[in-house]
């Protein structure tokens, strides 16, 4: 019911928009041919035409990019996605997507399982991410993951307390785009203390997290139930992750793989 309304706003608001550019294009049309002067009709069309081609390619791309999120978030489909965000590049004639990519290749890169890789991509990247609290934050959270699958128990330590600097000191200014609940679970899993990650976990409302989320909590909620020695359920939130996770990585590791 939800996603219906969501999709229902989602295609009003769309239906809308290109009304508009109607409204637009018939205008225009009428300006060129009222106009009596031939060089007003070569001015309002060209304009217009110019107008119109670069609304038309920016929503063209626009699709694309929601396609190319929709397949890693929802369909958890690296293939697709990849696939896509290649066609996006090639379309994209003026960069308008340049940062968006960016933010595009952490997440990919982290689901990909190439984690090593992934930093790199944020350190290089860096610069754009210290721009905005939401960039920091998408910043801090993928290396959070990187440094969790890679064991480097320092480096997440140091990553986590950024994060928890970023709450503090900023929680007003920015969106929601990550769970705490999840942040703080993922301290408490690497600091042993099991039964605080999981009620950590269970306090994360799963109806506002797309697949790809939802299946790094999962995976995180059934290695802790494994070291609870609750295998049954440990192992059944692990094969639910699998196949809600499609092509993620993480998705492909077994029980024995860890974070």
């Amino acid at each position: 019911m939800k996603n219906l309304a969501w999709k229902s706003i989602y295609y009003g608001k769309k239906s809308l928009l290109w009304i508009v550019y109607l409204l637009f294009a018939i205008y225009i049309c009428y300006l060129v041919t009222s106009s009596q002067a031939l060089g007003a009709k070569i001015i309002f069309g060209s304009l217009g035409c110019i107008v119109l081609s670069i609304v038309i390619l920016f929503e063209y791309l626009k699709n694309l990019y929601e396609k190319m999120i929709y397949a890693l978030t929802v369909d958890c489909d690296l293939k697709k996605a990849v696939a896509l965000k290649q066609k996006l590049q090639k379309k994209d004639l003026f960069n308008g997507f340049k940062q968006s990519i960016i933010i595009f290749d952490s997440l990919f890169l982290l689901d990909e399982g190439s984690y090593a890789t992934c930093l790199e991509h944020l350190h290089k990247n860096q610069h754009f991410f210290h721009s905005t609290l939401d960039y920091l934050f998408i910043y801090y959270h993928t290396q959070m993951y990187c440094y969790s699958f890679l064991k480097d128990e320092e480096n997440l330590e140091s990553c986590l307390e950024k994060l928890f600097k970023l709450k503090n000191a900023k929680k007003k200014q920015m969106n929601n785009l990550f769970s705490w609940n999840e942040i703080t679970g993922m301290r408490y899993f690497h600091q042993n203390r099991n039964k605080k990650c999981l009620s950590e976990l269970d306090l994360i409302d799963k109806n506002r997290l797309n697949n790809r989320e939802l299946t790094y909590v999962l995976y995180l909620k059934g290695h802790c139930l494994l070291k609870l020695n609750e295998t049954s359920e440990g192992y059944r939130l692990l094969k639910e992750a699998k196949a809600l996770g499609n092509t993620l990585a993480v998705a492909q590791l077994n029980e024995r793989g860890g974070i």
